[in-house]
């Protein structure tokens, strides 16, 4: 089942603010200092532009997860290229391989936050599948065929070819049975 436009939208915008939202406040808290919101919108409209583009239809868990993992690791470089400025930084490897806030206690962090946010969307996920199919089959119920009942078999009694029927119930109701000569016949002595 592909989803229209703006039901795509919708959980596009679910995915990208609880991306968003994690990892923005994960950053804030490792780091000390608030972000910029410049490049919290800017984050969230980039991960709302590739999660729009893969709502077209279910996922998985192992996807959720694996596209907040790598949600999570593009808004963290950004934020920490916007936190101390992108001339500082003498290229994007040296940014990535210097996290903010410690590296193996980051990575785990957003390890955890993406393995509970994926369990949670994914959840969520199937709910809303569920109830967009439960939906749609409803809504196209009355325009399903009616299968075709067996007629109800009628009975014959076999009527016995040796019964012999009245002369009455042969003739037609309407036709003048005349017995005999006509009268004129008769005077002549014809008849």
């Amino acid at each position: 089942m592909n989803t229209r436009p703006p039901l795509r939208l919708a959980r596009a915008s679910v995915f990208a603010a609880v991306c968003v939202l994690l990892t923005s406040t994960g950053h804030a808290t490792a780091s000390g200092e608030p972000l910029g919101p410049g490049s919290v919108l800017a984050g969230f409209a980039g991960v709302l532009a590739v999660a729009f583009v893969l709502a077209g239809h279910e996922r998985s868990l192992a996807t959720i997860t694996g596209g907040l993992l790598g949600g999570q690791f593009m808004l963290h470089t950004l934020f920490t290229a916007a936190a101390t400025g992108f001339g500082h930084h003498g290229n994007l490897q040296q940014l990535v391989a210097e996290p903010a806030g410690g590296g193996t206690a980051m990575t785990a962090a957003h390890l955890l936050a993406a393995l509970g946010s994926g369990w949670w969307l994914r959840r969520g996920e199937r709910a809303a599948w569920k109830l967009a199919r439960q939906t749609a089959k409803a809504l196209l119920r009355p325009f399903r065929p009616v299968p075709s009942l067996p007629a109800e078999t009628v009975r014959h009694v076999a009527v016995p070819s040796e019964v012999v029927r009245p002369r009455a119930v042969m003739v037609l109701r309407h036709v003048l049975v005349l017995r005999g000569p006509p009268k004129g016949l008769q005077v002549l002595g014809l008849g």
